[in-house]
């Protein structure tokens, strides 16, 4: 159960930054579940309606360099930041996480969750819920229920995933191509997890633009995962994007192309590989 200290309503924050969770055990071993958490957020927050929220790219830089909130603030223009810390031990889990005016450094919120290492996604799950309540009182039931819905219900395949995601982040042939390996693994404990058939499309994407694989082995392999997530759930931006950039590359097909990115920036204003 988590402790809520020091609230106090903010008024019309509409910009927002999740600055990378900091993985205080200092274990290498837990570094992709801080990072994973921080990238799950911005992805799950980003849907909120009049939110802008700072992508991946544009925090990911404070990784590993504590700044004051003020200072972010204002390089990033934001109002609000959300930053926490995450301690894995004999599968427990220890969150902390703040939400901060970036104006005046005032704490809008915080609150700590103790739970097994499983229960990572119903913790992210309860902190979007409370941080849309925070910056977004009238969010509606259906929106509320959409931000904090669960893409699996499968930890093993979940943790996969992140491992997927931080791999695919790195850009190396090598870690590209573990990253197919963890996808693949998480679609085995959950083939119904559109997340990681969408994370699959993008590692083949990114095989064929480092020249890894061949085009006409990478690209088609990376339009059959797209289409299958989309199948699956096409709420999603991320594979609507993930087609959009093979049939740029692949196809040539301008217009089909233009069509997946527009729809993928209407699900998801803030996604910043779409744009």
């Amino acid at each position: 159960v988590g402790l809520v200290r020091g609230l106090r309503q903010p008024a019309a924050i509409d910009t927002l930054a999740v600055l990378p969770f900091l993985n205080a055990g200092n274990d290498p071993a837990a570094e992709y579940l801080s990072d994973g958490i921080t990238e799950s957020l911005i992805g799950d927050l980003a849907r909120l309606p009049g939110l802008r929220v700072k992508s991946r790219d544009a925090v990911f830089r404070y990784k590993g360099q504590p700044k004051d909130v003020g200072a972010v603030g204002r390089e990033l223009g934001v109002r609000a930041v959300l930053r926490g810390r995450l301690a894995e031990s004999a599968g427990e889990l220890s969150i902390t996480v703040e939400l901060v005016d970036a104006r005046d450094s005032n704490l809008l919120w915080t609150e700590q969750y103790k739970r097994k290492g499983g229960e990572l996604l119903a913790v992210e799950g309860e902190i979007a819920g409370e941080v849309s309540r925070r910056l977004r009182p009238g969010v509606t039931a259906t929106e509320q229920q959409q931000l904090v819905r669960r893409p699996t219900e499968s930890a093993p395949a979940y943790q996969l995933y992140l491992r997927g995601r931080q791999a695919w982040w790195r850009r190396t042939e090598e870690a590209l191509k573990s990253s197919v390996e963890l996808f693949n693994q998480a679609i085995e404990q959950d083939p119904g997890y559109a997340r990681a058939w969408a994370g699959m499309a993008d590692s083949y994407n990114m095989l064929a633009a480092y020249g890894v694989l061949p085009p006409r082995d990478a690209f088609p392999r990376a339009k059959a995962a797209a289409q299958q997530a989309l199948e699956l759930d096409d709420s999603l931006a991320e594979p609507h994007a993930s087609l959009g950039r093979a049939r740029t590359e692949y196809d040539w097909d301008w217009a089909g192309a233009e069509r997946e990115y527009r729809r993928a920036l209407e699900l998801n204003p803030n996604y910043g590989t779409a744009h």
